[in-house]
């Protein structure tokens, strides 16, 4: 057309963030910085004309299901059978905005992240940084009953991510963006994986267990005074706290016997180098119980190491107010990833009630809140 601009909003700007998260759709950043409205199209009859051809395979839209469009005044609010109509700021900070081919616009992930705080709770939206900064991607962003695809690049960091929440400071949502952004950690392999590290080391308040914040799928080199004691030079503990412990999540999907017996002699190595691994699996988070008694044993193996002050956190985590905390956050994370628990178990006595069905009005009131305050 005209060098005007078309912004994506809403559900059909969760479709292309999606697309491009899974590689499907390629976006470049863009430097604008000021949108008016003389620069975006906005008139019914000038969108029926504009080139959507580079995203319509990913929309079917009907009367019940418009594409949603970002514009930047609230007269050009409006809505017809084709087209629904949101408002979007006029100025944006840098690095906020990605071009599609055309003159399609959609924001970059961390200005997506604030986006996203208008609307998501907190352990959502900690949980959508943790996709953006992983290796798993859904094919509705933060979405866990949507496809998932494994073994993708993150598309921004945790650092990138706060570094933008500082720059875009005052927005709409990023307060609440800044909140859940210092609990995202880079390198997450899956959602269970992401789940197992986020409960140890958010804080006992929240919900978690207050521990020191590991490392995920980085590689660690062997030091040379022990090489003779390994068969290979370098490893990549999936969780993975300094010289102190490595838990390594065994997904299920690797049970090809090769693949178990390398899975084995990987962890001898790991062993040799003094360094204790803990297995966890699927039915590790089966439960809040079986959590619980995971987030015990990873405990006990970091005192060995950090001594009397973990020791003492150990004991001010034994009350049943915090045991009861980290299995309500357990039962929501599970059930945001698509996991949710049938059964509760009992080995530490927790209320039935906390567990399934019955957290369904609490799961509402927190999403309503946000007790995560900086």
């Amino acid at each position: 057309m005209d060098g005007r601009y078309v912004m994506l909003a809403g559900k059909s700007l969760d479709i292309a963030m999606g697309a491009i998260r899974g590689g499907s759709l390629y976006a470049r950043p863009c430097d604008l910085r000021s949108l008016s409205p003389e620069s975006c199209v906005s008139s019914l009859a000038d969108l029926r004309r504009f080139n959507f051809g580079p995203i319509a395979h990913l929309f079917d839209i009907t009367p019940s299901n418009p594409l949603q469009i970002a514009v930047t005044s609230p007269e050009l609010r409006g809505r017809s059978c084709e087209f629904e109509f949101s408002m979007f700021p006029q100025e944006f900070p840098t690095g906020a905005l990605m071009q599609l081919p055309g003159n399609i616009l959609v924001p970059s992930f961390e200005q997506y992240f604030i986006q996203k705080a208008r609307s998501l709770d907190f352990e959502q939206l900690v949980l959508l940084g943790l996709e953006f900064c992983g290796r798993y991607a859904h094919r509705n962003p933060g979405v866990g009953s949507t496809t998932c695809e494994y073994l993708v690049d993150p598309v921004t960091s945790s650092d990138s991510l706060l570094a933008h929440i500082e720059i875009a400071s005052g927005m709409f949502g990023s307060k609440q963006a800044r909140a859940a952004a210092q609990w995202v950690i880079d390198n997450a392999y899956s959602p269970r994986e992401a789940v197992i590290a986020l409960e140890q080391y958010l804080k006992p308040q929240y919900g978690g267990r207050g521990y020191p914040k590991p490392v995920l799928n980085v590689e660690v080199c062997v030091p040379a005074s022990l090489r003779r004691l390994t068969a290979r030079d370098v490893f990549m503990p999936d969780i993975y706290w300094d010289g102190m412990l490595d838990v390594e999540y065994d997904s299920g999907y690797h049970n090809e016997r090769d693949q178990v017996e390398k899975d084995k002699a990987r962890v001898a190595d790991i062993q040799a180098i003094g360094i204790p691994v803990i297995s966890a699996t699927k039915l590790s988070l089966s439960t809040s119980d079986r959590a619980e008694l995971l987030g015990r044993q990873i405990g006990a193996k970091l005192a060995e190491s950090l001594g009397a002050p973990m020791r003492r956190r150990l004991k001010r985590l034994d009350t049943t107010e915090h045991q009861t905390k980290r299995a309500q956050l357990h039962v929501r994370l599970m059930r945001l990833i698509d996991t949710p628990l049938t059964n509760y178990g009992g080995i530490f006595g927790f209320d039935e009630r906390l567990d399934g069905i019955d957290l369904q009005q609490n799961d509402d009131s927190a999403a309503d809140s946000w007790p995560y305050a900086e």
